[in-house]
Formats: C-alpha cells, structure tokens, sequence
C-alpha cells in the first residue's frame, strides 16, 4: 500500500471535478433558457445563431416599416376621397349653374364653388404624415438647397428659400425682368409674378413658391436662376431583408397631386358665373375626377401590396426566429435530464473520494505494530 500516491482518490475527484463542471453548464443553461452562452459552447453554431438574430431585428423592423406605410397611406386615401367628394359636389354645382333654371343664382352657386375650391386646397397642403406633405404632389421630391445647382438660391437677401407643392423632380427656371416681374415657364405654361421684399410668390400652376428676401429691390435686384428639384416623384419603404436593399427589399409609392393648381386637378381660375364659364368648370372638372379616381386606384394598390408585404414578412420573421432558437435555446427537458444525472454523479463522487481516502487509514494499523 502507498500513501504518497492515492489512485483511488485521485481517479474519484477527477470524475467529481468533470461531473461538477458538467452540473455547472446545465445550471447555467437552466437559468438563462440558452444552449450556447458563450462562444466556447458551440463557435460555429454561435455564429449562425448571431447572423439570425441580425435578420431577425432586421425583418421586425421591415414589418414595422410596413405597417407604418399602410398607416400613411390610410391617411392619404382618406384625404383624396374627401376631394373625391368634394369635386363630385362641384361637378353637381356646375350642372346646376349651366342651366336655364338657375336664374339669378348663379353668384350663390360660385361663392359655394369658390370655397370648395379653396377647401380642396386647404386640406392638400395640410395632409401630412410626420410632417411630410402627401397628396401635394411632392411627395418624394426636395429642393435642392445646394446653390451650385439651385443658383436661385445663392443670390443671397433676394431669394431666401423655396418651397414645393406640387413641382415634380426636374430643373426649373426663373427670369426677372428687372421691373419686379419674375417669371417661369414649364411645359408651355407660364406664370408670371410681382415680386416685392418679403413676400412669397405662390407659382401654383408650377407647383413652387418662392422666399422673397427683406434685400430684394425691384430693378436693382435680380432674382434669376434656377431652382432644382431632386427625387423621382415616388417613395421606397424598406420591407424586407433578403439583402437587395436598394431594389427588391423596397416597395415605391408615386407621389400623389390633388392640388387645384395646372400641376394638380387644375380647378383654379373656374367661375360659374355664366353658362359658359359653368361649361368650362364641367370640362375640367371632368378631367379632374379622372385625375382623382387614378390616384385612388394607385393609392389601393400599395395599400394591398404593403398589407401582403406585412404579412410575408411576418412569416419570415416567425421562422428566422425559430431557426435562431433551434441553435441558440436550450432544451429545458433534455437540459433537466443532464443536471440530474450529473448532480447525481457528483454526490457519487464525493462519496467515494471519501471511501477511497478511508481505504489509506489501514496503513496505520501497520505503523502501530
């Protein structure tokens, strides 16, 4: 017999060290619900557990951008259907005013006409989501502020800023003709305005008003150049994730115009004061229900795409996460298996480390003698 060297007990605390350990991890996984939690757990699986997670915050968020699109669309929908009825209110005025019948009336039937006009006007510059203009027409499209393009704005104290409603993405030029007359011409159309400090002048058949500064002088101040508008007439909302983010990951939206200016529904200028006058309304107003039933129609299909873009996104995301959780979560019942039986063990272990320390007591009985 040996007492430097104890092979019994030696051979026991080792087994009681590694069922100790053991009894350890499946405590730590027990407590915190994770198979891996550390990189030394599972390396490989550690790593694709992390790039499922990524996806996973990535698609929650693209689900939220959806949602928050179909929101805004709501809004725009809602808006353009009140002008839709609206115009159809106008349409009927009109008939009425073209009519023998009407009498002396006519006056009353403009002044409602007139308001109308007005309330369309009101409610397309103060629909907005987060502070973005939606059925103005600009949706999507900015000033270019930068005055090596938009040289209108680097003239200093006469030309302060500029603001759209209604202008789409292109290059637009303006002249003074050094009398305070500042004009502009897009598409044939051209709109001419007297320009005095201080002022905004409102070119509403262009779709953009100009800041007039507390410097300008008419005839010693020149308020020529251009104005830049940037942007493609549409918005993109991001979701998905597959990794195509500027193209397939993305859905657009057209920006919508139910201005009353020649850029939107054209309604401005319109009286009903004779027949022909009423004539003229019913021509365009024509064209502008037309105008608002498309925009109706594109403003429904990006409701119905983002709503299935929602759902398909949801879906995915329910099954990166359950990609995720079959690497990274623990098995709880497999995990409570592990820690009785290693918590078994260990007592085991500890038990015959003390047999195996009591077997060396014999060695006293042949010191005795």
């Amino acid at each position: 017999m040996k007492i430097q060297t104890n092979t019994a007990a030696n051979s026991a605390l080792r087994n009681m060290q590694v069922n100790s350990k053991a009894t350890e991890q499946s405590i730590q996984r027990l407590s915190s619900g994770f198979r891996i939690n550390r990189a030394a757990d599972d390396a490989a699986g550690l790593a694709l557990a992390n790039v499922l997670r990524a996806d996973g915050k990535a698609l929650s968020q693209a689900q939220k951008n959806a949602s928050q699109g179909s929101a805004m669309l709501q809004i725009m929908d809602g808006a353009t259907q009140t002008v839709s009825t609206i115009v159809d209110r106008m349409k009927e005025l009109a008939t009425q005013a073209n009519s023998a019948n009407v009498g002396n009336q006519a006056g009353k039937l403009d002044s409602e006409f007139q308001a109308l006009v007005g309330e369309i006007g009101r409610i397309t510059a103060t629909t907005q989501y987060q502070g973005t203009n939606l059925i103005d027409g600009t949706f999507g499209a900015t000033v270019d502020t930068n005055a090596a393009n938009s040289t209108l704005l680097a003239t200093g104290t006469d030309v302060i800023g500029a603001t759209l409603n209604g202008a789409t993405a292109g290059t637009y030029t303006f002249a003074d003709d050094g009398a305070g007359n500042v004009s502009v011409t897009v598409g044939g159309v051209t709109q001419s305005l007297l320009a005095t400090a201080n002022t905004t002048l409102n070119f509403d058949k262009i779709g953009i008003s100009l800041q007039i500064g507390a410097g300008y002088v008419a005839g010693a101040s020149d308020a020529s150049g251009d104005i830049v508008v940037a942007g493609s007439g549409s918005s993109s909302f991001q979701v998905s994730s597959s990794g195509h983010y500027s193209s397939t990951d993305k859905i657009s939206v057209n920006a919508v115009n139910m201005g009353t200016g020649a850029a939107g529904l054209n309604l401005t200028g319109l009286n009903l004061n004779t027949a022909g006058a009423a004539q003229t309304a019913l021509s365009r107003i024509d064209t502008a229900i037309g105008l608002v039933n498309t925009a109706l129609g594109n403003i429904g299909a990006a409701e119905s795409r983002f709503d299935f873009a929602s759902n398909n996104v949801a879906t995915t995301l329910q099954n990166v996460q359950a990609a995720e959780s079959t690497i990274r979560d623990a098995d709880m019942a497999f995990e409570m298996t592990q820690f009785t039986k290693n918590n078994i063990l260990s007592q085991a272990a500890q038990s015959m480390l003390s047999q195996a320390n009591q077997g060396t007591q014999g060695i006293l009985q042949l010191l005795r003698g």
